[in-house]
């Protein structure tokens, strides 16, 4: 995915540098039209250039006052320019990015992407993988103001501990993988307390880690297993268990279908836990909700298995829309 991205990238800068070079003959032939002297004073300039570099690399001559006379040339064309109303920088090559000129690459004689190139990378790769919008969420920007002071009822903490505790697990969890003491996490709590926002900030993390991560939500690997049941093709679960990190939302919304669903889930559990590849759940069911829609089995992978998926159970109240 990372190799098809950055090719097409790259395609789209070179003909992003194709649509620049014929918007600089556009202008430079609305210029010479409104202005026909202009074409000879700009022909002149290249003129000496050319001469200029001819003379150095032959040996045959140093700069000279080369630069003088660029000079009184660019003058010329700039007055030229402005007689007609025009910006004195309207023949200025142009481009989008000032730094890499839509090369997408920066420095000599080590090549290095440009910011540009490398925003437009994540920004895609983040809505490949099923980011999207979210990609904005990050443990940087996680605010744990937003949570609740207040302690917990019979508790000594509050829920603001709580997300801090959980923060730092997951961004550890995250700079670590997979050197990791638990392989999979089960985030399980209330809808509203920061579930999502922390799978997006570790998918986000470990993305900019070089991995391969899916988010997908549980209706829809439920309708990915359920097709894959039926037709027999296991394209695109293979897709689901061949990533580094698979993170599914929302488990409890799929359709409980007879004989698909909890089979399916196991299935997928059990399999990416045999090829020591993650698995990142979150749900709003409770521990005995679990236990009673997915059948000990499956539960008992999820909640009562420390070495092999970490449990982190959210507390408090909805602070969706809260501000801090």
């Amino acid at each position: 995915m990372r190799k098809a991205i950055m090719q097409e990238l790259l395609t789209e800068y070179e003909a992003q540098r194709q649509r620049n070079r014929d918007e600089e003959m556009r202008r430079r032939q609305e210029a010479e039209r409104l202005c026909p002297e202009l074409g000879g004073v700009l022909d002149a300039r290249q003129g000496v250039i050319f001469a200029g570099l001819r003379g150095i690399l032959g040996g045959e001559a140093t700069a000279g006052d080369i630069p003088a006379q660029i000079d009184v040339l660019n003058r010329r064309v700039a007055a030229l320019l402005r007689q007609h109303d025009l910006p004195e920088n309207y023949l200025d090559p142009v481009y989008r990015c000032p730094v890499c000129k839509d090369t997408g690459y920066v420095g000599e004689p080590i090549r290095e992407q440009c910011e540009c190139l490398r925003a437009a990378f994540y920004t895609r790769l983040y809505r490949r993988v099923g980011l999207g919008e979210a990609a904005e969420q990050s443990f940087e920007r996680f605010d744990l103001n937003v949570f609740f002071a207040q302690k917990l009822p019979g508790k000594n903490y509050s829920q603001r501990d709580v997300m801090g505790v959980f923060r730092a697990k997951c961004e550890e969890w995250s700079a670590k993988y997979p050197t990791v003491a638990a392989r999979d996490v089960f985030m399980m709590g209330q809808s509203g307390l920061g579930k999502t926002y922390l799978m997006h900030a570790m998918a986000k993390a470990l993305l900019q880690r070089g991995f391969s991560v899916m988010l997908i939500s549980a209706y829809r690997f439920l309708d990915t297993a359920r097709k894959a049941y039926f037709s027999g093709s296991s394209e695109e679960m293979d897709v689901l268990m061949d990533a580094d990190v698979l993170m599914i939302d929302d488990m409890g919304s799929e359709p409980l279908m007879e004989n698909v669903t909890i089979s399916q889930w196991f299935n997928l559990i059990n399999e990416r836990q045999q090829r020591g590849r993650a698995t990142v759940i979150s749900t709003n069911l409770m521990e005995d909700e679990i236990r009673r829609r997915y059948t000990e089995r499956i539960a008992s992978r999820l909640l009562n298995n420390p070495g092999q998926c970490m449990l982190l159970q959210f507390l408090g109240d909805d602070v969706r829309g809260r501000k801090p």
